[in-house]
């Protein structure tokens, strides 16, 4: 994922002692580490075994940290800065039916599972089955009200393999190119299983990620409007939106569900002479131009 929004993919971890850390990719490597601090200068630390995962959790253009623990509950640290290098103070505890989520040594991960616009909760755990969270609310306010556990197509309780079907990890991506959400899971035996996207009894997988062509921006660079098109080969959930570079939101153009086919929509800059991003995101995949608005 790309931390700091430069357009280079960076990686984050959690780890054993309970920190949060974030590789920072150069384009030729990882070349910087940081183990993450809080406003405050504090070291973000939960204890025992942190298990990140980044999203934007209320929608407001900006990368937010949802953080399990060895505990069993699940954090939310909202982010208090910009999108460029999210910081973080206070958390809450994410709940389901009015209660924190517990799961001990539980793995978060915000996807939109069931395809109905709304980014659910999975969780992985020490109990080795993956917890599924509905999301009953908004998509800029995630609300649970229960869990399920996910099945394979014939009915099984998806477990990792081994001896022990303990400890639960989990990932969601599309592995094949297919545009279908597929899924990953191990255990503690080490192995890592692959589950390709024809449905994994919590709903339906499908069609996740549509293929994109030609995301172009034109003119560029400008001082009038900007037009900018982009073709899609199936419709999707998604939002266009402008940024600063500080990741300041100046405009979101469109939000919702997207059509298959061409689109094209028009921003009438309104702002300084700079470089700007334009941010598509499409089911949780994110694609980025720069705009160059001259005086």
């Amino acid at each position: 994922m790309d931390w700091n929004s430069d357009g280079l993919r960076d990686l984050v971890s959690g780890d054993r002692e309970g920190y949060f850390n974030v590789f920072i990719e150069s384009g030729s490597g990882l070349i910087a580490y940081y183990r993450m601090l809080l406003m405050n200068g504090d070291t973000l630390d939960v204890g025992y075994n942190s298990q990140p995962s980044v999203a934007d959790w209320d929608r407001d253009g900006k990368k937010d940290l949802i953080l399990g623990e060895q505990t069993g509950y699940v954090r939310l640290y909202l982010n208090q800065t910009s999108d460029t290098w999210p910081m973080f103070q206070d958390f809450t505890y994410i709940q389901s039916a009015g209660s924190p989520i517990y799961l001990y040594r539980v793995n978060p991960y915000v996807v939109d599972l069931d395809q109905d616009g709304k980014r659910d909760l999975v969780c992985g755990a020490n109990d080795g089955y993956v917890h599924f969270f509905r999301n009953v609310g908004s998509d800029t306010n995630p609300t649970f009200a229960g869990e399920e556990s996910l099945r394979t197509t014939t009915g099984t309780l998806i477990q990792p393999s081994g001896s022990y079907h303990y400890g639960s990890r989990c990932g969601f991506g599309d592995w094949n190119n297919d545009g279908t959400l597929d899924f990953l899971i191990s255990g503690y035996d080490g192995y890592v299983e692959l589950y390709l996207g024809e449905g994994v009894g919590i709903g339906k997988i499908a069609t996740v990620i549509p293929m994109l062509t030609d995301f172009a921006i034109s003119p560029n660079p400008t001082h009038t409007a900007v037009k900018i098109h982009f073709n899609l080969d199936r419709s999707a959930y998604g939002s266009l939106r402008i940024y600063d570079v500080a990741g300041k939101e100046i405009t979101c153009l469109k939000s919702g569900k997207l059509t298959e086919g061409s689109h094209t929509l028009i921003w009438n800059p309104k702002v300084p002479a700079g470089i700007y991003l334009c941010q598509l995101d499409l089911n949780h995949k994110t694609y980025t131009r720069k705009i160059i608005i001259t005086e």
